[in-house]
């Protein structure tokens, strides 16, 4: 069974109706389940989603998003260990070349630790470190 780790902009773009890529996420989380696809997240990315739905207008809907993913049996959600912390801040500080997010730097860790390949994300820094983002 395929492994693909669901990042930030995925999670945002299926609890927003208005994101351009609603539909396409909304098509691309189908396609999933119809496939049994396994898919990851991380407690870093369950941040990133919450930090960006904080407003009021928004945190309703990030808060049932966030409890409903926690729920869910077929999720699997990586912990925010300090080890991960630590390696996620390795590879930021050692790419000064790069923009990826503390929560990407992790998220890659995840990536290549657990030899997944695809990202279901827009964020083209997954690209960059070697990925396949498919949103």
């Amino acid at each position: 069974m395929p492994t693909v780790l669901v990042d930030t902009a995925a999670w945002i773009a299926l609890v927003n109706t208005r994101d351009e890529l609603h539909s396409r996420a909304e098509q691309t989380m189908a396609d999933f389940r119809r496939q049994n696809v396994v898919l990851i997240t991380t407690e870093f990315v369950l941040l990133e989603v919450s930090n960006a739905l904080c407003t009021s207008a928004w945190r309703e809907k990030g808060v049932k998003l966030i409890e409903g993913l926690r729920s869910l049996a077929d999720l699997q959600i990586v912990v925010a260990d300090t080890t991960l912390l630590a390696e996620g801040w390795q590879l930021y500080r050692s790419r000064l070349d790069k923009e990826w997010s503390l929560t990407d730097c992790t998220s890659i860790i995840v990536l290549q630790k657990g030899h997944i390949e695809q990202v279901f994300t827009s964020d083209h820094h997954f690209e960059q470190a070697g990925f396949t983002k498919l949103l």
